[in-house]
């Protein structure tokens, strides 16, 4: 964009909301120009919200821009790989974002129907209907193919979903009561469904319930060890006012870090310390 030094300061303000308006129009140098500028009036006067506002909404449209973009590889990516986990899970993550919940589900739709083996998309479709309340459409989703268990697990979502909070917590945690004896110490299958239905009663505040299943997630778990059910226990621990054993779990964090993944340095070890610090501190 060329600068125009006989415009008035309002006038570049209309040339600024102009640029937003289209999506398309704004460089990265016209962004660096637009946000040196806003930031130059804010410098001059704080109070100047006419600029404020301008500055929110170029922010909000390079986050904007990007997630559009970021959109649009994901899916070409999942089109040549339909079982691309994790460009899978970043297409969700994006579309949840954008607020496109509809879009995702006809993406998905689609490449569920030319693949109906395609558990990766089909399992990410059907949580997406229940988020979106298309119950029946799940269920339909869940029916005629090979069971698995996260089917079981949105089951009790739906059920939840429906006000039905105990149906819910009762399917969740016999589908952890029912992994075979092999599943419990082999791994695999079990640290993933431990911690889901974990996850799923911590977030409906079952803490005790969760704090079971993510230890029995940890336990099933070969070293490395994921240490996500470590960290939700700490927390867990804390706030039912257990503070040494959330203490002893920092500890464990501490030790598995530098034991398992050799990290001896930096904030993914620094930011334990502190909490066990912390808890150390008010224990006394």
């Amino acid at each position: 964009m060329d600068t125009l030094f006989s415009l008035t300061q309002d006038e570049y303000l209309d040339r600024i909301t102009a640029m937003l308006r289209d999506e398309h129009t704004i460089s990265p140098g016209d962004f660096l120009w637009a946000e040196g500028y806003l930031t130059g009036l804010l410098a001059e006067n704080p109070d100047y919200n006419e600029a404020r506002k301008r500055l929110v909404w170029l922010y909000r449209h390079r986050v904007n821009r990007d997630t559009l973009t970021c959109g649009r590889i994901a899916e070409e990516g999942i089109r040549r790989d339909p079982m691309d986990v994790e460009l899978v899970k970043a297409l969700v993550q994006i579309r949840e974002q954008r607020q496109e919940r509809d879009r995702l589900i006809s993406f998905l739709a689609a490449l569920a129907e030319a693949d109906p083996d395609n558990y990766v998309v089909r399992e990410e479709l059907i949580e997406a209907c229940i988020r979106n309340r298309e119950w029946e459409r799940a269920e339909k989703l869940m029916t005629g193919v090979q069971h698995r268990p996260a089917y079981t697990l949105f089951r009790g979502d739906i059920l939840l979903a429906k006000g039905d909070e105990d149906g819910a917590v009762k399917i969740w945690t016999e589908l952890a009561d029912s992994l075979i004896p092999q599943e419990k110490t082999d791994g695999g299958l079990a640290v993933w469904t431990y911690y889901q239905a974990a996850e799923r009663l911590n977030g409906i505040g079952r803490a005790e319930d969760a704090i079971h299943l993510y230890e029995f997630s940890y336990r099933a778990a070969v070293e490395p060890k994921p240490l996500d059910s470590l960290y939700a226990r700490a927390f867990l621990l804390e706030k039912l006012g257990e503070l040494p054993a959330a203490a002893d779990m920092w500890q464990k964090i501490i030790h598995s870090l530098m034991t398992e993944y050799h990290i001896t340095a930096g904030e993914t070890l620094d930011w334990p310390k502190r909490e066990l610090a912390r808890l150390r501190n008010i224990i006394g």
